[in-house]
């Protein structure tokens, strides 16, 4: 990557860093954010020394972490959407005894927008991280979405049935199913996914989060629409 410059070239390297990052787990050294972005080293020095000014990250150490202003900013992220999964999927997960994630396409990716976790299960549900390839919400997402991945065989098949289920594939002894989230106009614009105990059907799962999808909608529909401020 060529060195920034100005403008847009200056951005680009901040969100790099930031991106970076957070791949790291939020916190990183400065040779392991010169590999990451490719950025010269004098310029990943100084990217990070401005936005240390801004808060935007963390002097940690010998490295550098993700900053309060970040995650303030982040705070703010579908406030509707993520509002009414923290007041929904707390009692849906502990009725299905499932750990339930809400996932969204953003950037190319599917992301996690927010989740309720049992304590036995190991599930990261922080806001913004990228799900890896092969979840059953990547690929329900991803059938309604290709620029999201690569085709899947099976996107046919999914928008069909409406839902998407794998087991084993992300985690040994977890398997996960999907629905998608419809917006007024039947746009699917999210998914909710269910991980159970790979012991249970995954499909078990599909009729209980299908109730709680379509009271997102509205939600969703709210979170997608231009200048709700005016």
């Amino acid at each position: 990557m060529r060195e920034p410059i100005g403008g847009r070239g200056v951005l680009e390297g901040a969100f790099a860093l930031l991106e970076a990052l957070d791949e790291h787990g939020g916190q990183a050294g400065l040779t392991q954010l010169v590999r990451a972005t490719g950025l010269p080293k004098t310029t990943v020095h100084r990217l990070l020394d401005q936005l240390a000014d801004l808060g935007a990250v963390e002097r940690a150490g010998r490295g550098y972490r993700i900053g309060s202003r970040v995650f303030r900013l982040g705070r703010f992220w579908l406030p509707e959407l993520r509002g009414l999964a923290k007041e929904r999927l707390p009692s849906l997960s502990a009725r299905m005894r499932a750990s339930l994630v809400l996932v969204v396409p953003r950037e190319g990716r599917a992301l996690v927008a927010a989740g309720a976790v049992l304590p036995a299960d190991d599930v990261p549900v922080w806001p913004g991280r990228p799900l890896p390839p092969g979840t059953a919400a990547g690929r329900l997402l991803a059938a309604h979405h290709p620029a999201l991945a690569e085709p899947d065989t099976d996107a046919l098949e999914i928008r069909a049935a409406g839902y998407a289920a794998e087991t084993e594939t992300i985690t040994e002894g977890l398997c996960c199913a999907a629905v998608g989230i419809r917006t007024p106009d039947g746009r699917v614009g999210a998914a909710l996914a269910a991980v159970l105990p790979a012991r249970r059907d995954p499909v078990s799962a599909v009729a209980g989060l299908t109730s709680t999808a379509r009271s997102f909608g509205a939600a969703l529909a709210e979170c997608s629409r231009p200048n709700r401020a005016g």
